[in-house]
């Protein structure tokens, strides 16, 4: 059975179940019980405003069957009836929801091998999760690690989700080009946010798996990662704004600094001599390369302009598919987290260059969306990168 308004055509998601079977073959992997929300909406198009951290909601797939089992607690029955991709669902109590995920595969006859269990996962919580696995352990399956076997897969993305990528970057294009006509000195960082998102909206975007940041005033040199807050915006404030454009969970991120009346020459400068790292990498960077040639002339760039202290992050990760509280992927340009990978067609990634001036009390940062094709480095924006003056 699947959903009639689903964001993707049905052929789509079989042929992402297909080659997520095949690295579960590569993984020696027979079964794999996929509880990640970006991954379970990767597979099916589901997606809820809330996963119960009791409720170990995910899809069964067995590398030698077609077949896609939801399972799920019984009051998301009918928003899995209109909004997924399945062939077979299961829905459960909370008081009986381990037993019957475990039963789902002893029923199947799919209990005498390998299942593979993300632990990985966001939701549900730890505790639930090696219950899960315990469970599905007894019914005489050898539990075995499934994590970043559908993040891999993810990685390398169709025309279809690439098409969905471009869209989600022109509108936080678009956004950011509007922004500065929207904002004032005495608007709050919360209301600036507000409006970049409200911009974003009315082009067609969806809300992003991180919250948009915005950080103005004398301690944005500190505040990478830090909420929009109540402060209002000033004359004479450097702002930083980072967002995601997003079509059908699909994210392009954007980041740009601002000055607010009058310019900053200081961030300006550093603006400039940055915004030439990326062009770099882009020139240098093929099809194919490891991921960490574009970090390590990305490092190489900066590192040998500016000093390192005054370095908060040189950088980038994987991008697609995602829902909060998590924009991440599982793979860095560095090549060191969670699994190594190399510039395929298809991927995507962001790119920071993010420093900062303490005595200033400023930031100078950018962020791009980079897209590898069949002839090189595609990058996503057009906004320029040097330091815009507001007002």
């Amino acid at each position: 059975m699947s959903a009639a308004n689903l964001p993707f055509p049905i052929q789509e998601y079989r042929d992402r179940a297909r080659r997520v079977r095949e690295e579960m073959a590569r993984r020696d992997i027979d079964v794999l019980y996929v509880m990640s929300p970006s991954n379970l909406c990767y597979l099916t198009g589901f997606e809820s405003i809330w996963y119960p951290p009791r409720a170990p909601l995910g899809v069964l797939v067995h590398r030698e069957d077609e077949r896609i089992v939801f399972l799920d607690y019984e009051r998301h029955e009918h928003l899995v009836g209109i909004s997924a991709h399945f062939d077979e669902a299961v829905f459960y109590r909370y008081d009986d929801a381990v037993a019957t995920v475990a039963g789902a595969i002893r029923q199947r006859g799919w209990a005498g091998g390998s299942v593979g269990i993300e632990r990985w996962t966001q939701s549900p919580g730890a505790p639930l999760v090696d219950e899960v696995a315990e469970a599905i352990g007894a019914t005489g399956a050898r539990v075995v690690g499934g994590d970043w076997t559908v993040d891999r897969v993810r990685l390398v993305k169709s025309p279809a989700e690439l098409e969905r990528v471009r869209r989600a970057g022109e509108i936080v294009d678009a956004a950011f080009a509007a922004l500065p006509g929207e904002v004032r000195p005495g608007m709050t960082e919360l209301q600036v946010a507000s409006r970049l998102d409200g911009l974003m909206a009315e082009l067609g975007g969806e809300p992003a798996a991180i919250r948009t940041m915005v950080s103005a005033g004398p301690d944005v040199w500190a505040r990478a990662h830090g909420a929009p807050g109540r402060r209002p915006v000033e004359r004479g404030d450097v702002m930083y704004v980072d967002a995601c454009g997003v079509v059908d969970r699909y994210h392009a991120d954007l980041c740009r600094t601002f000055a607010i009346g009058v310019p900053n020459e200081d961030a300006a400068r550093i603006l400039e001599v940055t915004g030439g790292s990326v062009l770099e990498v882009q020139a240098a960077v093929r099809p194919g390369d490891p991921l960490d040639v574009a970090q390590r002339i990305a490092e190489e760039y900066v590192f040998s302009r500016f000093p390192r202290e005054q370095v908060w992050w040189v950088g980038g990760y994987a991008l697609g598919i995602s829902v909060p509280p998590n924009w991440v992927g599982h793979t860095y340009l560095s090549n060191d987290a969670f699994e190594q990978f190399t510039w395929e067609p298809g991927y995507v990634t962001n790119y920071e260059n993010i420093l900062f001036g303490r005595e200033g009390r400023f930031t100078a940062s950018y962020m791009e969306t980079l897209l590898m094709t069949e002839g090189g480095i595609e990058i996503m924006s057009s906004r320029p990168r040097g330091l815009t003056v507001i007002g």
